[in-house]
């Protein structure tokens, strides 16, 4: 919208209200002058007058103290005498309105009344030939003007009061809807993070042990290779599928979470033996002080050693895996390493096994390594998981 009107509203209220105060100034003393002799004490008259038009300058940033100068003009002028203008009756009630509908709370606004009332009754102690009903009256027109401005106001209040109640409602409703997704994405992931550390570390496995019997049977029995192209085929058809069924839970998945899933430091060596079966030469070192540590640190160690054997295992054929565990007072690392040749992406890249083995560690402020060795003979993951002081004993 755009125009005078739409310029007029865009000015601040000192502007609009000033302008409006120096109108009925003007107006009042234009009255006053124009009457002349009859008003008795032309000059105070006029101080009045002004004093009673200028609080509109004030209507809407001070509405009590607007208030509380328009009576104190109107009590001044009626101390002075009569006077035949209406720019200052019209002052009263603008005045009069502006303070039940802009003071922020009752009970200024009903001080603004009272404070005209007070003015007006005046009248009936200074006045000659007071008319009790004249009185009534002018008393009645500002507190009628009060009330109807004041629930309007109140109304107003009561309308804003519901929107921002309905606002705040659909804020929480919202915030509970994001805590939803967001438990059920971390649900989602977990989900995905245990299928891939279990099911797919056992399907590895059992494509190994097949590829390894077809190769051992070496032609001799054609019928039972041909079941076992059957088991290796399925095998990886349903790697596959599982890699799908992955990208597809952790696509809608959000922020992971702690899990506690089994898995502990004393079934590491069961995935070494697992790599051994499988032909691949393989080893355990276990230094520094090993003692009980959290069940949350064991099982994430546990994971990262199993998704990273699994790892070597599917990238690196034939090379030696070595698996080391060390203990210090206030950390723990593993290290899965191998000495096969380095694919040219990481072996995790098409996966998703690195990143969950991130994701673990960094539920414990830990820190993760994974990259081809120094040596440039095979692939290194080493994680750094924070635990609890060791104890030591009294000397």
């Amino acid at each position: 919208m755009s125009g005078p009107g739409a310029r007029w509203r865009e000015l601040p209220l000192w502007v609009r209200d000033g302008a409006l105060a120096l109108v009925l100034t003007l107006a009042g003393q234009a009255e006053l002058l124009l009457a002349g002799s009859a008003v008795a004490r032309l000059p105070l008259q006029m101080v009045a007058f002004a004093v009673m038009t200028g609080s509109l300058a004030l209507r809407r940033l001070r509405p009590l103290t607007a208030a509380v100068a328009v009576a104190a003009g109107l009590a001044f002028q009626t101390l002075l005498g009569d006077a035949p203008a209406v720019s200052g009756f019209v002052a009263v009630l603008v005045v009069t309105y502006s303070v039940a509908q802009y003071a922020d709370r009752r009970r200024e606004a009903l001080l603004g009344l009272l404070a005209v009332l007070a003015a007006i009754e005046l009248y009936a102690f200074v006045g000659e030939d007071v008319i009790v009903a004249d009185e009534i009256g002018n008393a009645a027109i500002p507190i009628v003007v009060w009330v109807l401005a004041r629930l309007a106001r109140e109304r107003l209040d009561r309308a804003v009061a519901a929107e921002h109640e309905v606002m705040a409602a659909r804020e929480r409703a919202r915030e509970v809807d994001l805590a939803r997704a967001s438990a059920l994405a971390a649900e989602r992931r977990r989900i995905a993070r245990e299928m891939h550390d279990v099911v797919g570390h056992a399907v590895t496995l059992m494509l190994l042990h097949a590829d390894a019997a077809q190769a051992g049977l070496g032609g001799r029995e054609p019928a039972a290779e041909r079941a076992l192209d059957v088991v290796l085929t399925s095998g990886r058809a349903a790697l596959e599928d599982l890699r799908r069924l992955l990208r597809v839970l952790r696509d809608d998945g959000g922020g992971g979470a702690g899990d506690g899933q089994p898995g502990s430091l004393a079934e590491v060596e069961e995935l070494v033996a697992a790599a051994r079966s499988a032909g691949r030469p393989a080893g355990l070192a276990v230094d520094g002080c090993p003692r009980p540590l959290p069940a949350a640190v064991e099982a994430t160690a546990y994971r990262i050693v199993q998704e990273s054997v699994t790892n070597a295992i599917r990238h690196a054929p034939g090379a030696r895996i070595d698996v080391r565990v060390h203990y210090t007072d206030q950390t723990l690392e593993v290290e899965v390493a191998d000495d096969g040749g380095v694919a040219p992406t990481p072996p995790t890249g098409a996966g998703f096994g690195l990143a969950g083995i991130r994701e673990r560690v960094a539920l414990f402020d830990g820190r993760v390594e994974a990259g081809p060795r120094e040596d440039g003979r095979g692939w290194r993951t080493r994680a750094v998981l924070p635990v609890p002081a060791a104890e030591h004993a009294p000397a």
